[in-house]
């Protein structure tokens, strides 16, 4: 059976399942469990609730059986080593906000910036992406200048309709605050974009793309890991369409260079929204701006129509996938992971 098929047979069904039970247990643990809780805590369980966060929960669960399923290990390995990277400063991180509050902005910028850091060490150390590769892979300047266009393009029409959703922010406050200090900007706009762009782009779907998963397939793959990593209902649809768009670009070009240009510069926007609207940025949206919902509609509608457009150049000015990855990334050296074998009785 091909991965394409393996994958959906399993994804579909677990996700669905999980989505119900996850709902189910969240609700009467919400219901029973809240008397005397903070405010905060009792808010970010409520969003938890919800079927939105079910389903993120259950797609979540689904994809990690799926890719068993498959037998990728390396996406599953670079997803706990991320979880692990951010608990590990997490710890030292929270006795420092406990004893100095003042700090808290400035420490989760530093916590970000660290465990970006350690995770772009830790999969170059385990060669599942070779941190020369980022800037070595020669790419036609020109199809840099598309593929961030289009994807920023994309980034807009996300943008707005993520804004339809109303789906609960639960870092809301902790990304306005961190905009008003330079270590906070610095975790957003630089460190943050850099490190998910080495693991989402170069490690997974480079491994699944050196494995023979398909182009598409592992698109979606690395989509729905950078979307679900975020945890933050609010993030997770705009960050899947953007995992998308970028995971093709990097397929369709083999280089890091312009998702990362294009990661690093969605993120800045944002920053600079939130540092000159300060609080007002939380409830600004693009109808706002703009006036109205009707011209909020037809922004989306033509960034739409210029981010399929200038990727639909990129796919014909680009060289073919095979022969592109044969010139960009010769080197498979990278770390083999393989399940451990199961022992067998002869009768």
């Amino acid at each position: 059976m091909k991965p394409t098929a393996k994958f959906f047979l399993f994804f579909i069904p677990v996700a669905i399942i999980a989505s119900f039970v996850f709902h189910a247990c969240m609700s009467v643990f919400t219901a029973d469990n809240t008397a005397g809780m903070p405010l905060e805590t009792i808010s970010a369980l409520s969003a938890m609730t919800t079927w939105s966060a079910a389903i993120m929960a259950g797609c979540g669960f689904a994809l990690f059986v799926a890719l068993i399923a498959i037998r990728k290990w390396i996406p599953i390995i670079v997803v706990l080593l991320y979880m692990f990277a951010q608990s590990v400063m997490a710890i030292p991180l929270a006795i420092v906000m406990k004893f100095k509050p003042e700090w808290y902005s400035a420490t989760i910028g530093l916590g970000i910036i660290v465990s970006g850091l350690l995770m772009i060490l830790l999969v170059h150390a385990m060669k599942f992406y070779n941190a020369k590769n980022t800037f070595r892979n020669s790419i036609n300047p020109t199809l840099i200048v598309i593929a961030v266009i289009a994807a920023i393009a994309g980034a807009f029409a996300g943008n707005i309709a993520n804004e339809q959703l109303d789906l609960p922010n639960l870092m809301e406050q902790q990304f306005t605050d961190m905009s008003k200090n330079i270590i906070g900007i610095l975790a957003i706009a630089i460190i943050g974009p850099l490190a998910e762009e080495v693991v989402f782009r170069g490690a997974v779907c480079r491994s699944l793309l050196r494995k023979g998963v398909p182009t598409g397939l592992t698109v979606l793959i690395s989509a729905m890991l950078f979307g679900l990593i975020h945890f933050n209902p609010a993030q997770i649809p705009f960050a899947f369409v953007m995992g998308i768009v970028l995971g093709y670009i990097y397929c369709r070009t083999g280089s890091l260079v312009p998702t990362i240009i294009t990661h690093i510069l969605n993120n800045s926007i944002s920053v600079f929204v939130m540092a000159k609207y300060g609080e007002e940025a939380n409830n600004m949206t693009f109808a706002d701006m703009l006036g109205s919902q009707t011209a909020a509609w037809i922004l989306m509608a033509v960034c739409i129509a210029v981010s399929i457009g200038l990727l639909y150049v990129l796919h014909k000015k680009a060289e073919p996938a095979n022969v592109l990855w044969d010139k960009t990334d010769p080197d498979d050296t990278e770390f083999t992971v393989t399940p451990p074998e199961i022992p067998t009785i002869n009768a």
